[in-house]
């Protein structure tokens, strides 16, 4: 079994695509400004796209799956993640 290192450790952790505003667009099929403009808090926002609730949700649980598959990953590599002690400086 490959030991499991600091750099590939992160390398692993970082590979997945995270949730962005571009990702969010792009899964609405709109521009990423029309994104940006529903999130503001003033006057001239938008108003979300229509089914926001669903696609938000299923972006998150499409999310969700990519970093238990970057956890899985990290434990074969390391033997197990699960309890292990964290050093932290103090």
């Amino acid at each position: 079994m490959p030991r499991l290192d600091f750099k590939t450790a992160t390398d692993i952790l970082t590979q997945g695509p995270s949730v962005t505003l571009a990702r969010i667009a792009e899964r609405f099929g709109v521009q990423l400004a029309t994104i940006a403009r529903a999130r503001i808090e003033t006057d001239n926002r938008r108003p979300p796209p229509t089914g926001w609730e669903t696609v938000i949700a299923e972006l998150a649980e499409t999310h969700a799956k990519e970093l238990e598959g970057q956890v899985a990953e990290l434990r074969r590599l390391s033997g197990t993640l699960r309890g292990a002690k964290v050093r932290t400086k103090t």
